[in-house]
């Protein structure tokens, strides 16, 4: 087995070890870096491994490509890591301006389909951009789910223009799939033309943006309608969404666990199961209603380094060997 570090593009905080393992499978281990100065890290991790294990759950008959596979995690132990399966391709802004017409279209079926199965499964990614968006040359792979959300949950601030939709940005009302739909419009806008943006683009005549024209007003599309328009199947009709009747369970058992780790902050609102055939189009969002103010975080001690653990036990040592030489030095004065 050998492995080597990477640092992930963009702003990706996290520390990426490549494992390889003998029979040649790549697998990437993302770890909080052992520095100082990361607390914060911890509870991103924390939500990696959660949404990672809702989507194993909940796609059971039949994983798709466009989303990485979560392989396990251990986040009781000083330095926490989760394991998922190797990325594909690489950050799909290295391609901005250069896809041929045939890629551009299979882009942005790709990622309207990953959009497609993570609303299904009520996830909401909340950070699609290129950096998290990667392309190999046939096909999308969306990565990086520290900061996703479940539908339904109080939107926070998160993100900026022109990738986070204005909502996202400002933080009202619930996280909804339209969030997700934004960003991934954009992403394609951005890969297609190769042009910055600051806010909504004008599409203009592209032949492969067409399909995404009002994803930007008002009343969007869902991303099956999108998949439509391109002329794509709907990816959960062979392979719908079966929800599992211990998730909602083993669900509230993580986050009373992780209640009792954060100090008693409240948990994210809880959601229904998605059916198997969910609809995906968003509802117009509702104002927000006045909430009592959430109980302030507590700090997250910093894990132990293994010299901090093994303190108690060299005092110990240093200890008894003064004790020794004392007692060895008053035995030669008495003799």
């Amino acid at each position: 087995m050998t492995w080597e570090v990477e640092a992930e593009p963009y702003t990706d905080p996290f520390e990426r070890r490549i494992t390889t393992v003998v029979d040649g499978t790549r697998l990437i281990e993302r770890r909080v870096p052992s520095s100082e100065g990361h607390d914060h890290l911890y509870d991103l991790l924390e939500n990696e491994a959660r949404m990672g294990a809702r989507l194993l759950a909940l796609l059971r008959r039949g994983y798709p490509a466009e989303l990485p596979r979560l392989i396990g995690y251990n986040l009781d132990v000083a330095e926490p890591i989760v394991l998922w399966s190797d990325h594909r391709g690489e950050p799909v802004g290295r391609y901005a301006g250069r896809l041929l017409l045939a890629e551009q279209r299979e882009l942005a079926a790709g990622l309207f389909r990953a959009v497609r199965i993570l609303s299904a499964c009520g996830i909401v990614h909340r950070r699609i951009e290129p950096g998290t968006v990667r392309w190999d040359g046939t096909a999308v792979q969306l990565t990086g789910f520290g900061q996703a959300a479940l539908v339904g949950d109080r939107r926070t601030r998160l993100g900026e223009a022109p990738y986070a939709a204005p909502a996202q940005r400002e933080g009202h009302g619930r996280v909804a799939a339209a969030d997700d739909l934004w960003s991934a419009a954009m992403v394609v806008y951005r890969t297609v033309t190769g042009r910055e943006v600051s806010d909504r683009p004008d599409l203009g005549p592209v032949p492969a943006l067409q399909p995404i024209q009002d994803v930007f007003s008002g009343d969007p599309p869902s991303a099956a309608e999108v998949l439509a328009r391109l002329r794509m199947p709907d990816p959960l009709q062979g392979a719908p969404v079966e929800p599992d009747p211990g998730l909602a369970e083993a669900r509230a058992a993580f986050d009373r666990a992780r209640r009792l780790k954060t100090g008693g902050e409240p948990a994210p609102r809880p959601v229904s199961q998605p059916a198997s055939q969910p609809v995906d189009r968003p509802e117009p969002a509702a104002p927000p209603s006045p909430e009592p103010p959430a109980a302030p975080r507590a700090r997250r001690a910093r894990p132990a380094r293994w010299w901090e653990r093994r303190l108690p036990l060299l005092a110990a040592i240093v200890l008894v060997v003064l004790v020794a030489l004392v007692v060895a030095l008053l035995i030669r004065v008495v003799s």
